[in-house]
């Protein structure tokens, strides 16, 4: 599992409206490659990780009040599950808590 190229546009921090100030400075969007999928996430911090996992149909945007207090005590790392449109996979096509349980595990 790696981290890859920086997604730009529609769902990414550059591209998202109403951000916190200070938000880009502190948070950058990534692609996490599994193997078998490619996630979208929203890193931030320098502490212990902390998964943030959103509800259905929500995305990180869902997150981004918080994630600045939450990046203070951890490294905040939302997540946007594949049956939100991110990610690419065949994942995708399936019900959205078992996409979500897969993509996480």
């Amino acid at each position: 599992m790696g981290l890859s190229e920086t997604p730009e546009g529609p769902g990414s921090v550059s591209g998202a409206p109403n951000l916190p100030p200070g938000f880009a400075d502190t948070f950058t969007s990534r692609y996490v490659d599994t193997g078998a999928l490619r996630l979208h996430t929203v890193i931030g911090g320098d502490a212990p990780p902390l998964l943030l996992v959103h509800g259905w149909p929500e995305t990180w945007y869902a997150w981004r009040i918080v994630m600045p207090a939450l990046a203070r005590e951890s490294r905040s790392l939302p997540s946007t599950s594949a049956a939100s449109g991110c990610p690419t996979s065949q994942t995708a096509a399936m019900t959205p808590a078992r996409s979500l349980g897969i993509s996480l595990r």
